[in-house]
């Protein structure tokens, strides 16, 4: 081998020796292997608004369940659940999700509004029912004034492409500035749509 190529080799080893001590005495260190996101979406008790509230007992706030402290059962829909085993539902960057099964139930329901957040172009080739689109990234953000006409009192699920596209995620953002509440994102969007209906 050549001297050069042996050098750099050593050095490179040597940065990256260098490189886990300080991640390891660091404050903030880096995960070794990335975390994925892990998705975690309403129930349909919080979806449908089946969920009770029982004040002594659960609280809701958006898709989070907490329970009291001081009460060992809760009642949920006639229900008598152990409070152990309520798994927390947060959402994630205050984004609530929810599945494709959730989707198929909203669909033509005349509270539910559908968002695509595709371009245009994607939108007018085909979409999930009768979706409206809301572009982030239009000119002269005329978005903007799409999700300011939109009923606060609507139910609004949004979706784009799915997987790593975050566009729907703009989208959600914007309403959630804007004061809505029912707010929720297909996170399989259309990706996952399409791998069950055949257009």
């Amino acid at each position: 081998m050549n001297k050069t190529f042996k050098e750099v080799i050593i050095i490179v080893c040597l940065a990256c020796l260098l490189g886990l001590v300080y991640n390891f005495f660091s404050d903030k260190p880096l995960p070794l292997i990335p975390n994925g996101k892990e998705n975690i979406f309403v129930s349909d008790s919080v979806l449908f608004g089946g969920l009770q509230k029982n004040t002594d007992s659960v609280k809701i706030k958006d898709s989070i369940v907490v329970v009291n402290d001081t009460s060992k059962k809760v009642t949920t829909d006639n229900n008598i659940v152990n409070k152990d085993t309520i798994k927390s539902t947060k959402a994630i960057d205050g984004i609530k999700q929810i599945t494709y099964q959730q989707v198929v139930k909203l669909l033509g329901r005349h509270d539910v509004i559908f968002i695509d957040a595709r371009n245009p172009d994607n939108y007018t080739k085909a979409h999930i029912g009768k979706a409206i689109n809301i572009y982030p990234y239009e000119e002269g953000d005329a978005h903007i004034g799409k999700i300011a006409s939109l009923d606060r009192d609507k139910t609004y699920v949004v979706y784009c492409d799915g997987g790593t596209c975050d566009l729907s995620h703009d989208v959600i953002n914007i309403m959630l500035s804007f004061g809505f509440q029912r707010v929720f994102l297909y996170s399989g969007g259309w990706e996952e749509w399409l791998k069950n209906h055949q257009l």
